[in-house]
């Protein structure tokens, strides 16, 4: 509030005892007025009573409300009525004074006299206003504009979620907001401050048509999936699986490729997109790049090669296969002119070939890679996606690792604008029926296109819908700069505006968007920056701005369906990241029980070894030992016991070589699969594959044969000791395991 603090105590207590006293003196007077037309209607005449009774009747009709008679003069009372034909008078009394009342506020509202509280305040939208440009009624009259196929049908009859997105409700005038198919918007909403549950999640819901979706999180494909898949295909691009659903999609960057034209902004796209500039790298290395990536990609598309054959090229720095493939293709006509010498004199410049591996190391993930790689009739069909009311996804991480893929899921956005665009052009009315939306939230990280803001500009004329999602202005300056973001400003037709944190520029110039009456503003930065959550501020074409509450998805009619779905997916993903369990062939014997514990007396398998060396037979002080403790241990007769000492040691021996032939292998494996790992993610596929292959045979061989070498000399050294000591006297049993341990 301005002014003085305890000023505007004082006049909140007056208003408050004002608006008592005047609805205390209006109950009393309908009361009054109430029990003396009763008296009329019943027969008996106008009783005999005044106006200025009506507070004492009042008085004594509270505390005796079952009996109005007693609450009037003894010389009135008489004339009264009975008392059901009073309390009817009095409800009809009460309920047309109500009524009559609301829509005096409604007028006051409109008129919007100047008050320091902000619902009375001048310089937002009136009802009128909204009614007749943010209405249902105003998106169903587009409806044979933006849906040539609704034409014939009564525009009454067209529901507005058919036409429209359903906004919110005006704060002042209480009506619903909607916005058209048409409408390009941008929200405006700090981290954590509800775009999700307000706006991505409903408007992925009630899209009428196919829907786009980016995020860096998987909560809006949580809540939406499920219902989305009634009424149409689902599908994701979801390179590290984090949704766990089946329906992938597929994309190859060479699709399309044979056209030069593709291939000119596709190569863009991803150079752009990558962080290049001119600025930075200077013209001469950023055309050279450009060159090159734009070449690969021909000729793998006149080529007919997979995607992976692509980055090999890259990634070992050659262009002889690709230089090959377009002259091949330049005999047969195939080529796009020039682009054979082109390729040729650009790919000796080793720098240029440094920039095509930053550029396309966004790809070099394994999955990424995998999923750009479909084989032939895997790709996702775009124009399919088009015809019915289906439903993609783009789940991408939003820290920047292994580069990032947002240069990935820019180029693929671009094509699918460029390609709806298209589409829509063929069609005889220029537009897309059903209509395409794309839902760009955090579209900093995820679309970083720098023909975002043409696109805003040009999509409505199609029937394609944009929704562009940020944190705040520096994030979209940081991204796009200072004049592409005021680009994307002017031509978004709405602008949504929410509470939160923020710079005190960026606050500051949102607070000038919303506008300013006779010099103040209407929402000063201080009321934009606290505004609670569940409102916000729609700034919406030619109309004043609108104050709203937002309605999120836990509201809605169908919340239950929603639940319902989100607890579906959830339990997807948690079946999908479940341990597995061991699976067991059928017919398998029990699993064999764990073996017994060894006896206390016997030391464990893996104690060390006791000391096995001879007694030492020096003379010495000590008295001889009695006969009873030179006893032998074992008087057991033995027909050869050097025979069973070879036999124990050479078990033990056998089980020592295999165990270090099996810890060997495992060792080898283990390098091989590491150098097999890093010469794939590298691009050397298949010379890694040999190269690796052959070291491991070698390493395997040389293994073997040292084992080998190492079990002979080990068994050929037993024996020489078993027939050594065959014939002397055994100290005990447990030295005979230790030695046979060691």
């Amino acid at each position: 509030m301005a002014g003085n603090d305890d000023d505007d105590v004082y006049t909140l207590f007056f208003g408050i005892g004002l608006l008592v006293a005047l609805l205390g003196g209006a109950g009393s007077f309908l009361t009054w007025l109430a029990g003396q037309l009763s008296g009329v209607i019943a027969g008996g005449g106008w009783p005999d009573s005044d106006p200025t009774d009506c507070l004492r009747i009042a008085f004594r009709f509270v505390s005796h409300p079952s009996d109005p008679r007693s609450a009037w003069p003894p010389a009135a009372a008489a004339a009264l009525g009975s008392a059901p034909v009073f309390f009817t008078l009095l409800i009809i009394f009460l309920t047309v004074t109500a009524v009559g009342t609301y829509f005096l506020v409604r007028l006051f509202l409109n008129v919007r006299r100047r008050r320091t509280v902000r619902r009375f305040r001048l310089g937002y939208a009136s009802g009128w206003e909204v009614r007749k440009l943010l209405s249902a009624r105003t998106v169903q009259n587009k409806a044979w504009q933006v849906r040539p196929s609704t034409q014939g049908q009564k525009v009454r009859t067209i529901k507005p979620e058919e036409v429209g997105f359903y906004l919110g409700r005006d704060i002042r005038s209480r009506r619903k907001l909607y916005a058209s198919t048409e409408d390009m918007a941008i929200f405006i909403s700090a981290p954590r401050q509800g775009k999700d549950v307000h706006f991505v999640t409903p408007f992925t819901i009630d899209a009428p048509g196919p829907v786009i979706v980016t995020s860096s999180r998987r909560e809006t494909f949580v809540n939406t999936a499920m219902i989305r898949a009634q009424y149409g295909e689902v599908y994701v691009f979801d390179p590290w699986n984090w949704t766990g659903w089946p329906n992938r999609m597929r994309w190859s960057p060479l699709q399309g490729c044979a056209d030069p034209n593709v291939c000119a902004v596709r190569s863009g796209t991803l150079v752009e997109a990558s962080g290049f500039s001119i600025g930075r790298e200077g013209g001469i290395v950023l055309s050279g790049v450009i060159t090159i990536i734009r070449c690969l990609l021909h000729a793998g598309a006149i080529g007919g090669v997979n995607f992976r054959e692509v980055m090999r090229w890259i990634y070992e720095a050659n262009g002889e296969e690709a230089l090959e493939i377009l002259r091949q293709g330049e005999r047969e006509g195939r080529t796009a002119p020039g682009y054979t010498g082109q390729l040729e004199f650009n790919m000796r410049d080793e720098r240029l070939w440094s920039g095509v591996m930053q550029v396309m190391h966004a790809f070099s993930h394994p999955p990424v890679l995998e999923d750009c790689s479909p084989d032939p009739g895997e790709e996702f069909d775009f124009a399919k996606f088009l015809k019915g009311r289906n439903t993609l996804y783009f789940v991408a991480k939003r820290q920047p690792d292994w580069g990032g893929i947002a240069p990935v899921v820019t180029t693929i956005l671009e094509q699918y604008f460029r390609s709806a665009r298209g589409v829509a052009m063929k069609n005889p009315t220029g537009r897309l029926d059903p209509p395409l939306t794309f839902e760009l939230n955090q579209v900093a990280d995820v679309f970083v296109s720098g023909g975002l803001p043409t696109y805003m500009g040009e999509s409505g004329g199609y029937s394609i819908s944009v929704h562009v999602y940020l944190t705040s202005l520096a994030e979209a300056r940081a991204k796009w700069g200072a004049d592409r973001t005021a680009a994307l400003l002017d031509n978004a037709t709405m602008k949504i505006i929410s509470g939160g944190a923020g710079t005190i520029k960026d606050i500051s110039d949102l607070s000038d968007l919303v506008g300013k009456h006779d010099g103040q503003q209407i929402l000063s930065p201080e009321e934009l920056r606290t505004m609670r959550f569940g409102r916000a501020v729609v700034v919406a074409g030619t109309a004043r701005p609108v104050e709203m509450w937002l309605t999120p998805w836990w509201k809605r009619k169908d919340r239950e369906a929603i639940v319902r779905g989100k607890e579906a997916v959830e339990a997807m993903i948690r079946q999908m990241n479940a341990p597995a369990a061991p699976a067991v062939p059928p017919g398998a014997p029990p699993a064999d029980p764990p073996p017994a514990a060894p006896p206390q007396d016997d030391p464990p398998p893996d104690a060390p070894p006791t000391d096995t060396r001879p007694t030492d037979t020096r003379p010495t002080d000590d008295p001889p030992a009695r006969p009873s403790d030179t006893r032998p241990s074992d008087t057991r007769p033995s027909d050869d016991p050097s025979a069973d000492q070879r036999a124990t040691v050479r078990t033990a021996t056998d089980e020592r070589a295999a165990d270090q032939r099996a810890t060997a292998r495992t060792a080898t494996d283990e390098r091989a699969t590491d150098q097999r790992a890093a010469a794939r993610t590298a691009g050397h596929e298949r010379a890694a594959d040999e190269r690796v292959t052959a070291r491991t045979a070698g390493h395997e061989r040389a293994a073997d044969e040292r084992v080998t070498a190492r079990t002979a000399a080990d068994r050929r050294a037993a024996d020489e000791s078993a027939d050594a000591g065959g014939t002397a006297p055994a100290t005990s049993a447990a030295d005979d395991d230790e030695s046979i341990v060691w």
